[in-house]
């Protein structure tokens, strides 16, 4: 799975030695961290939930990616975090969940969308996170190769510790 989290990377357009973090959780799961940059403040017409009122927010994003649901590489829900005014509606269908989404396929090249399965939080909003071409032609299947998850593959190995200098990139429990 080490090869899928690679090609994810490069689809986002990470660079090594840059803003992207990534965290090994075990053998087959990585925590990803995405900043966003500063997000202004002010009040953002809502739909559902009301008015969304924030502060500056030096925003990230931070979502698993790896095999969550069984022998399968996926994109688990993003969440944001936003600094809102107390009394505020939440971003989920509003102004600010569309700046923020499309700050993140930006920079990013990342399709998000608000998320009916997360919860809406007063300090974040959920997004389910995805990427076209991901799958490339295999229509949601990969190869046996990008499934491998043959720890001694030290190129990868390599590869995916360059943007995680501090911890390992294997189990960090």
């Amino acid at each position: 799975m080490q090869k899928l989290l690679i090609k994810l990377l490069e689809l986002m357009g990470a660079t090594a030695g840059g803003d992207v973090t990534v965290e090994g959780i075990d053998n087959f799961l990585w925590r990803i961290e995405l900043p966003l940059g500063k997000i202004d403040g002010g009040t953002y017409k809502g739909l559902h939930w009301g008015d969304a009122t924030i502060t500056d927010t030096d925003a990230l994003l931070h979502f698993y990616v790896g095999d969550l649901h069984g022998n399968s590489f996926s994109i688990g829900e993003g969440q944001v975090n936003l600094d809102y005014v107390e009394g505020s509606g939440l971003a989920y269908t509003g102004d600010l969940e569309d700046v923020v989404t499309a700050r993140i396929r930006d920079l990013y090249n990342l399709k998000t969308d608000g998320s009916e399965q997360g919860m809406q939080g007063d300090d974040y909003l959920s997004l389910d996170v995805w990427m076209d071409g991901l799958y490339g032609d295999n229509d949601g299947e990969f190869t046996p190769e990008e499934m491998d998850a043959d720890f001694d593959d030290e190129v990868s190995e390599k590869a995916i510790r360059q943007f995680s200098p501090h911890a390992s990139v294997r189990d960090s429990a």
